[in-house]
């Protein structure tokens, strides 16, 4: 098809036209300077959560990178998600021969303070932070002034259990020098010796008590320990001081020994009606029978047969009525 020049000029004048057109959009869609750093950090922001989960959804059996191999916890200190004390009370894998016959509590397995030697800075350092852990208080500046034990009016230093756990301001000396006052009672002891009773002894606002894990097993009922001289007190307020005690013990001792004797009493009694059963059909056999009875055996009847299917003849005493079974020839 031939075109001519006023439609060539046409259509070269549409194209121009089209093509500045287009030059304009693209101009208009051009980002700006504030918005190609947005998208910039957006982009960051993206990688940074995408090497995040790939991180979290890794496989454990693949080789990592050395950049996340420097990042990882130590396999030592990651807490496991069951306890092992709450199933294993003795893990002897763990355990150190003492050669002393007995199992050191002390020696426990945490961290890597088992891994090597302890020295003896390690051991005070340990000591102190465990006496850290009670010594809230910070020492008296002025030693005059400082509140002093209440059994020796001397020392200045309380024994931490005593004073955070049971609220007496009493020295370590003296809790050794006096166990009549500060030992420590089982919640038995304190049902059996003063008399107490469990929901007494469950009221925490009464009497104050120590919580221990349970040395005969892990699995029992956590162990409360009492202070001597509470429960003392609190004995002496309930049963009208140590005469009182003294009379409530020797009432349930005589109910005691009272119902002792009862079922003493009670079995001989049983005892005696049992043999004088015995004794009156023994007479009443000799009277029917004599002292010496001689059976005087039927002639043999058939019994049919046993439980092994064997064929059995039966007799009968004529005068006890005894009967016995033979087998059949």
């Amino acid at each position: 098809m031939n075109l001519t020049e006023q439609q060539k000029k046409q259509i070269n004048d549409g194209l121009s036209q089209a093509n500045i057109k287009d030059s304009n959009t693209r101009k208009s869609f051009e980002p700006t300077p504030e918005q190609k750093q947005l998208i910039k950090e957006n982009r960051e922001k993206a990688l940074e959560r995408l090497k995040q989960r790939q991180n979290n959804l890794r496989d454990a059996s693949k080789s990592e990178s050395p950049a996340f191999e420097k990042d990882k916890r130590p396999l030592d200190k990651i807490r496991p998600s069951v306890r092992r004390q709450d199933y294993i009370e003795y893990d002897f894998s763990t355990m150190k021969n003492s050669y002393g016959g007995f199992i050191n509590t002390e020696d426990t397995a945490e961290g890597e303070n088992n891994k090597r030697a302890k020295t003896l800075e390690d051991w005070q350092e340990e000591q102190k932070n465990r006496r850290m852990l009670f010594e809230e208080e910070m020492p008296a500046f002025n030693i005059s002034s400082a509140p002093r034990c209440t059994e020796c009016q001397v020392n200045i230093e309380m024994d931490p259990l005593m004073k955070k756990v049971f609220k007496l301001q009493v020295c370590k000396t003296c809790v050794k020098n006096h166990p009549e006052k500060y030992s420590l009672l089982t919640k038995t002891e304190c049902k059996e010796d003063y008399f107490l009773t469990d929901p007494e002894l469950s009221d925490t606002t009464l009497l104050d008590r120590l919580d221990k894990p349970n040395p005969h097993s892990g699995t029992f009922s956590r162990m409360q320990l009492f202070v001597r001289c509470q429960v003392e007190a609190y004995a002496f307020e309930k049963w009208g001081g140590e005469e009182g005690l003294d009379k409530e013990w020797q009432r349930r001792e005589e109910g005691r020994t009272a119902r002792r004797e009862k079922k003493y009493q009670q079995k001989l009694k049983e005892m005696r009606l049992k043999t004088r059963a015995q004794e009156y059909t023994t007479r009443l056999k000799e009277l029917k029978h004599g002292k010496k009875h001689v059976h005087e055996f039927s002639d043999a009847i058939d019994g049919g047969l046993n439980e092994d299917n064997v064929k059995v003849q039966k007799r009968r005493c004529m005068t006890c009525g005894l009967e016995i079974e033979e087998i059949g020839l």
